[in-house]
């Protein structure tokens, strides 16, 4: 008996680890990497144009039983007040006649660390109550909540483990520090101590300690700094700097991190709360932070950050490299 296929993914959560994960997941499974990349297209909803979604879901696959198109953000829409009010019947109604050739990802990007949170959230999102409580066999669900504390290091060593190697307890508590517990960084930093180690024993402290200074934090800084201000020249001199002292993909993924944190912060100042209650970093960086989060908008903010995952994307797809679209990427923002 033929089971249908879900052809809506909401994915929830504030992990952009598991998130990126699971849509290389999903792009594997649309076959051989040239056609796969033709059958995928991704949309922010900021600013969406609801017709050109609907035409791209309708489109027949080329090459391939199905199509893979993302959609970012869509928190942003239940914000939008013309959406609520006139547009969010078409969009349900869109996802509800979706043909099975073709596989939506909403995106959701929410704070779902504590149950409290969890719950509001299933309470408020009209996207969660869509595909939960009245489309269950058209869309499937995905939660992605980052890891903190004792699950963050239970995390970190499976994923160790999934690489083909171990670290000692002790060094993963000092990694954890290191990165603040963010998954991204933490995949970048485990790679390059397995590649030392060379998978012939356990990651130790002092391999954590010798090959993960985070120096190249002090030119992000910089860099985010320079960009606040309109300072190209200076901006592009920093990310060079870090672009020779790290591998491109480290660089990239500590950019992110930064401007999440910054995300994070705006949103907590703009809803008159002090930072320190969302970021759970050393003082001396929070403050750096709400610093330097008073020179964008929320919406900078987001529209940067939106920027950024579709660098990443482009890169992991071999459609561009990380050195030469971050250079184009502070240009604009310089501009």
């Amino acid at each position: 008996m033929h089971q249908s296929k879900p052809t809506v993914y909401l994915i929830y959560g504030d992990d952009e680890f598991t998130i990126a994960r699971i849509i290389h997941q999903l792009r594997e499974k649309l076959g051989d990497s040239t056609t796969a990349d033709l059958n995928i297209q991704r949309f922010s909803a900021v600013g969406l144009d609801v017709g050109a979604l609907e035409e791209v879901c309708s489109a027949i696959p080329f090459l391939s039983l199905r199509r893979l198109i993302i959609l970012e953000h869509v928190e942003h829409l239940t914000r939008d007040k013309t959406w609520v009010d006139s547009r969010s019947e078409r969009f349900f109604n869109f996802l509800e006649n979706i043909h099975e050739t073709t596989a939506l990802v909403l995106i959701e990007h929410v704070d779902i660390q504590s149950n409290k949170k969890l719950e509001g959230y299933k309470t408020r999102s009209p996207f969660y109550q869509w595909a939960e409580s009245r489309h269950p066999h058209r869309a499937y669900l995905i939660p992605c909540s980052t890891p903190k504390g004792g699950a963050f290091l239970h995390w970190l060593m499976e994923h160790c483990r999934d690489l083909g190697g171990e670290i000692e307890p002790t060094a993963a508590h000092m990694l954890a520090e290191f990165v603040s517990e963010d998954p991204l960084l933490a995949d970048q930093e485990i790679k390059k101590l397995l590649d030392f180690v060379d998978l012939s024993r356990p990651i130790s402290k002092d391999d954590v300690e010798r090959l993960t200074p985070f120096h190249g934090q002090s030119n992000v800084f910089a860099m985010v700094d320079a960009i606040g201000l309109r300072q190209g020249q200076e901006a592009l001199r920093h990310l060079h700097i870090l672009l020779e002292d790290s591998d491109s993909g480290y660089a990239f993924a500590m950019i992110v991190r930064q401007f999440r944190l910054l995300l994070q912060a705006r949103e907590a100042l703009d809803d008159g709360k002090n930072p320190d209650q969302v970021l759970y970093l050393p003082r001396f960086v929070v403050e750096k932070i709400r610093s330097q989060a008073r020179n964008f908008t929320l919406k900078d903010l987001e529209l940067i950050y939106h920027r950024l995952l579709a660098i990443d994307l482009a890169s992991k797809t071999s459609q561009a490299s990380y050195e030469v679209e971050l250079d184009r990427f502070i240009a604009e923002l310089s501009a």
